[in-house]
């Protein structure tokens, strides 16, 4: 009796934060992010307000949790090439493609998510400060990422793949969100294209590419 209790509870806390999870997702396609209230997602849930709070802590935190399972799966898809044995260029290209669909799949809901993001680093002033942050939450640029780190270590690559990673996928989001006639294919051609010199083993300091790409410190 007393083991079934807390197996209970638990699956009450799960059915609960799925209702909510599920609310927020319809109410944040529908309205955005502008226009959604946790009021309003308590309401769609059958649940009161604090108990919104007490499961996702805050708005942010809640469309965070909608992106994260999603870009777990897309991770493990990447991880899962990798393990495989794939060439490193088509991990790459795995890793890109996952971005753009899952992006582009609920494109209503991404524009909420790309809300989030800048509020939560304007309020930040840069970087995460905690583990509330939507960023932390949901940190797309871990797919792309790990596929960049693995290429880094097969090719000898000069890389800083988490930077790499953060800057390309900002700018795929941008495409997504601004070229919605695009399709999910040439956006990810487009990204692979900006890519392709990151991709490449380190000139040697004497070599003519060497110096034309030389950037002079002020």
């Amino acid at each position: 009796m007393t083991e079934r209790r807390p197996r209970r509870r638990e699956e009450r806390n799960a059915e609960t934060r799925s209702a909510i999870l599920r609310a927020a997702e319809q109410l944040f396609s529908a309205q955005g992010w502008q226009g959604t209230r946790i009021t309003e997602v308590a309401t769609r849930a059958g649940v009161a307000t604090a108990t919104c709070y007490n499961h996702f802590g805050s708005k942010h935190a809640l469309i965070g949790h909608l992106f994260a399972p999603r870009i777990a799966e897309a991770v493990a898809r990447v991880e899962g090439r990798i393990a495989a044995g794939a060439e490193a260029q088509e991990i790459v290209r795995v890793a890109v493609g996952e971005t753009v669909l899952m992006l582009k799949a609920r494109r209503t809901l991404t524009f909420a998510f790309f809300a989030a993001l800048q509020e939560d680093a304007i309020r930040s002033d840069g970087p995460p400060r905690g583990p509330g942050d939507v960023r932390v939450i949901a940190p797309i640029p871990r797919i792309l990422g790990t596929a960049l780190q693995h290429a880094s270590d097969v090719l000898g690559l000069d890389l800083d793949a988490d930077r790499t990673a953060r800057y390309h996928t900002n700018a795929l989001l941008l495409q997504v969100l601004t070229r919605p006639d695009s399709t999910a294919g040439d956006i990810r051609d487009f990204v692979l294209l900006q890519l392709r010199g990151a991709l490449v083993p380190p000139y040697e300091e004497t070599s003519e590419e060497a110096q034309v790409l030389r950037v002079e410190t002020p």
